[in-house]
C-alpha cells in the first residue's frame, strides 16, 4: 500500500467497506483524516475511492443475481448492481 495518501479511520461511514482509504492494509507509518471525510448532508465523499478488489467481487455478485433472475437481457442491471452493493455493505 501506497504511504503517500492519507487513510479513513471508517467511523460511521456508510460507504466505507467499498472505499480503498478505509480497506487497504496499513504497513508501518500511515497518515489518517483527523475526522471522517463523508459528509452526511450531502451523502458522498469527495475523497472516495473505489477499491478494485470489492468492486471485482460486487460486480461478480450482480451478474450471479441476474443469472438467478433468469438471466432476462432486458433486465434491471442497475438494480442487480444496487442490491449486490446492499449484501456487500451487510456484510
Amino acid at each position: 500500500m501506497p504511504y503517500d495518501i492519507t487513510m479513513c479511520g471508517g467511523g460511521d461511514c456508510p460507504i466505507k467497506k467499498l472505499c480503498y482509504r478505509y480497506t487497504a492494509e496499513i504497513e508501518g507509518r500511515q497518515d489518517f483524516f483527523g475526522s471522517i471525510p463523508f459528509d452526511f448532508v450531502q451523502n458522498e465523499c469527495e475523497h472516495f475511492w473505489k477499491d478494485a478488489q470489492i468492486d471485482a467481487k460486487i460486480r461478480l455478485r450482480a451478474y450471479q443475481i441476474w443469472e438467478n433472475a433468469g438471466r432476462n437481457p432486458h433486465a434491471d442491471s442497475v438494480a442487480h448492481w444496487q442490491q449486490a452493493e446492499r449484501e456487500f455493505l451487510e456484510l
